[in-house]
């Protein structure tokens, strides 16, 4: 099966926000704070991502996670 097409994630100053709350809050689950680290570190809207190599290495997750 071929692996799905890559699309640009670009959020919203408020989905920003609320992602944002969600890592610094602390009352979440891991799972739901590392997509949202996942998230903001894809978001094309405050300019140029980095690779994806650097962005797993950063978070500690797998390049497959961020597919």
């Amino acid at each position: 099966m071929p692996s799905q097409k890559k699309r640009p994630v670009t959020l919203t100053a408020a989905d920003r926000e609320a992602l944002v709350r969600v890592t610094t809050t602390g009352v979440h689950p891991a799972s739901m704070i590392r997509r949202a680290q996942v998230l903001l570190a894809l978001d094309t809207s405050t300019g140029e991502v980095d690779p994806v190599e650097v962005i797993a290495a950063r978070l500690g997750v797998s390049g497959e996670t961020l597919r």
